[in-house]
């Protein structure tokens, strides 16, 4: 009996460059509208209506990355995947690794920081803001290491 082929998921072919564009955008967006947010004060109007169209499409352009070549290859099964593939996969996460513990550092650090010296505490709707820019860097930095580390 024949060996059949691993199975293939569906995925979204990107180019080398489609992938740095789309991986790139995705992640500017969104540590845009976070730092944006930030520093908008409450009921802002048309700047509020802006920084939501660029967290909505950074979330959206998140999604589509994840899905294409090169989010399916960072989660792909060790079996789908040759020697090189692999290192190089192995490479983009820990890379996306040492990134996500200095958001978590800063995340834990910065917050105590403001509040001890400038006596002002960030509010909960802040750090789940900032939990959402680390959960949507996760989704796309190991496929963005492996987008721009592609020849």
């Amino acid at each position: 009996m024949a060996k059949s082929e691993p199975a293939r998921f569906a995925r979204i072919n990107l180019s080398p460059q489609m992938g740095k564009v789309l991986g790139s955008y995705a992640l500017i967006a969104m540590h845009t509208w976070f730092f944006a947010k930030l520093g908008l004060p409450s009921e802002s109007g048309g700047a509020e209506v802006a920084v939501g169209i660029a967290a909505l499409t950074g979330m959206i352009a998140s999604i589509l990355f994840f899905v294409g070549t090169y989010g399916v290859m960072a989660n792909a099964p060790d079996a789908m995947l040759d020697e090189r593939e692999l290192a190089q996969r192995n490479r983009a996460y820990f890379t996306a690794f040492k990134y996500l513990v200095l958001m978590t550092i800063l995340g834990g650090m910065v917050p105590e920081f403001i509040a001890k010296v400038l006596n002002f505490e960030l509010s909960v709707a802040v750090l789940k803001n900032y939990m959402l820019l680390m959960f949507t860097t996760a989704l796309v930095l190991p496929g963005f290491v492996l987008a721009w580390s592609d020849r």
